[in-house]
């Protein structure tokens, strides 16, 4: 199976949710999870949730519908311990 992986961005004051700012399988998603990690940026896996996120479009905001699970995602990432290079 390919490794895939969608990145999700949010800036409150310019969006309304969280959006989709890359996507990728295979060679692009370990690109995605690179470039995330050399930036000190927390990976979290959820198959089910990149299963509801990968019909959005990149620069696209997610559906209200989804707002609590990413929601949740983002507490874990915001409370896990930061370490150096993931």
């Amino acid at each position: 199976m390919k490794k895939k992986a969608i990145a999700l961005a949010y800036d409150f004051q310019k969006q309304k949710a969280p959006a989709v700012i890359a996507r990728g399988e295979g060679r692009f998603a370990l690109e995605i999870c690179r470039i995330a990690k050399e930036e000190g940026i927390l990976i979290h896996e959820d198959p089910l949730l990149h299963k509801s996120l990968e019909h959005l479009k990149d620069g696209q905001e997610i559906p209200r519908e989804l707002y609590e699970a990413v929601a949740i995602v983002f507490r874990i990432l915001v409370s896990a311990p930061q370490k150096k290079n993931n």
